[in-house]
């Protein structure tokens, strides 16, 4: 019970996320109180799931997850699923992008609407945005992260630091992780942009650099990349933190395990989704049977008239 009821920390973080819960929960009533009670209770219901997104990127942080995670690789892969894929989708499922926005009162929410979007002098700001949220920078971005932390000479400076671990590693996985998600999962009032066959590629590809990075972690991997555990054991006088016991190449391989286990497992039900998109239509069914089968599968209108031409000769 020790590993569950010790070393809880970061106060200011879950400070922090009860303020944002509370920015929602003001923008949710505002907006419901215009809205019929149907729309009022799909709100509310999709609001909880981002709340479950808050809940679990801020248990991530404060509770011993982000202690241990400084001494154990494999508690530290944990962490990265959690606050890279798991806690950014269920926040972008929750759509609170409206919400948030009517959190501020109407006058200021206006004036800031109408300067963002509409103001003709700030044609920059815009293009920024629309290259942040492009699919290609977006998927680009969440890879580039993944692999760049992955380094052992960036990875091992800054797991010695535990401000730089929650400040700039982890907070590159979440902000990555909300740019990737918001490629494939609806988010009001915004939509996936790509196209069905573009999300399969990209779900695959990311997917396949999650596959690479752990193949390289454990059995192509001679010896332990990192000094996790070890790089604490400064600290160790001053936070009555245990030295490692579990030998660092098996800790880096169960690390490599879960990376790769719970890869497939957040990829295998998205991919599934996008595929159903893609044989939804007609247009769509027939490019995937030309790519699967090198034709176009027949309409029922062609179907009927090369019925009724049999039967006439």
């Amino acid at each position: 019970m020790n590993y569950l009821t010790h070393h809880w920390g970061y106060p200011e973080i879950a400070i922090a996320s009860v303020l944002v819960v509370a920015v929602h929960e003001r923008g949710l009533r505002a907006l419901n109180a215009r809205s019929t009670p149907a729309h009022a209770r799909s709100r509310r219901h999709r609001m909880w799931v981002a709340y479950a997104g808050i809940a679990v990127a801020t248990l991530s942080v404060v509770s011993p997850l982000q202690y241990w995670s400084m001494e154990y690789f494999w508690v530290h892969m944990i962490q990265h699923v959690t606050v890279m894929l798991a806690a950014p989708a269920l926040y972008v499922a929750g759509a609170p992008a409206i919400p948030l926005v009517f959190a501020l009162p109407v006058a200021t929410r206006r004036r800031l609407l109408r300067r963002v979007f509409l103001r003709p002098g700030r044609p920059l700001l815009r293009r920024i945005g629309a290259v942040v949220f492009s699919p290609l920078f977006a998927i680009v971005f969440f890879n580039a992260v993944m692999v760049v932390w992955m380094l052992p000479s960036v990875f091992n400076p800054v797991m010695g630091d535990p401000t730089l671990h929650v400040g700039l590693m982890l907070t590159s996985f979440f902000v990555s992780g909300l740019l990737f998600w918001a490629q494939f999962i609806p988010s009001r009032p915004w939509r996936p942009t790509l196209s069905p066959f573009a999300r399969v590629g990209a779900l695959l590809f990311t997917n396949l650099v999650m596959t690479i990075i752990a193949m390289a972690l454990s059995f192509l991997a001679s010896g332990p990349f990192y000094d996790i555990g070890n790089s604490m054991l400064h600290l160790a006088s001053m936070a009555s933190m245990t030295p490692t016991t579990l030998n660092p190449f098996a800790d880096q391989q169960i690390g490599a395990a879960i990376l790769w286990v719970c890869g497939d497992f957040w990829c295998y039900p998205a991919l599934v989704m996008a595929l159903r998109l893609a044989t939804k239509s007609d247009a769509n069914s027939s490019a995937m049977d030309h790519v699967l089968r090198g034709r176009r599968s027949m309409t029922v209108e062609e179907f009927r008239g090369l019925s009724q031409d049999e039967t006439v000769t």
